[in-house]
C-alpha cells in the first residue's frame, strides 16, 4: 500500500503541477474569445509554442505513466477518487504560484472532498 500511495501521490502532484504550468502559459495568450476556427486554429498554434504550455504538457505525461503504475497495482474504484487530491494541491499551488485569491467557501469544500479522499484510502484492501 506504501507504495502505491506514492506513485499515486506522486501521479496526483505532476497532474496539479502541469495544469499550473498550462494555466500560467495561457494566461499569457490571454482568454479565447473567437470560436471561428481560423481563431482556434491560431490560438491553438500559439499555445503550443508557449514554454509553459509544453511544460505542462510534459508534465502531464508524466502523470499518465505514473497513473499506468498505479492502476496496475491498485482497484480502480479506490485509485480514482484518489485523484481528488489535486484539488487540494492545485488550490495550493494556484494560490502560491498564480496569485489566485482562495474564498473560504471554496476552501471549505476542498476541506470535505480532502475528508472523503481520506475515507477512501483507509478503505485499502490489499490484495
Amino acid at each position: 500500500m506504501i507504495a502505491t500511495t506514492c506513485i499515486l501521490v506522486l501521479s496526483v502532484a505532476c497532474s496539479a503541477y502541469g495544469n499550473v504550468l498550462t494555466r500560467r502559459g495561457l494566461t499569457q495568450l490571454g482568454p479565447l474569445e473567437d470560436f471561428r476556427l481560423r481563431h482556434l486554429l491560431r490560438y491553438g498554434w500559439t499555445a503550443v509554442r508557449n514554454k509553459y504550455v509544453l511544460r505542462g504538457v510534459a508534465v502531464n505525461f508524466g502523470q499518465f505513466l505514473t497513473w499506468l503504475i498505479v492502476l496496475s497495482w491498485a482497484e480502480l474504484s479506490w485509485a480514482l477518487p484518489m485523484n481528488a487530491l489535486e484539488y487540494l494541491i492545485v488550490t495550493f499551488l494556484g494560490w502560491k504560484l498564480l496569485g489566485e485569491r482562495i474564498e473560504p467557501r471554496r476552501l471549505a469544500g476542498i476541506g470535505l472532498v480532502s475528508v472523503g479522499v481520506l475515507l477512501t484510502m483507509l478503505s485499502w484492501k490489499a490484495r
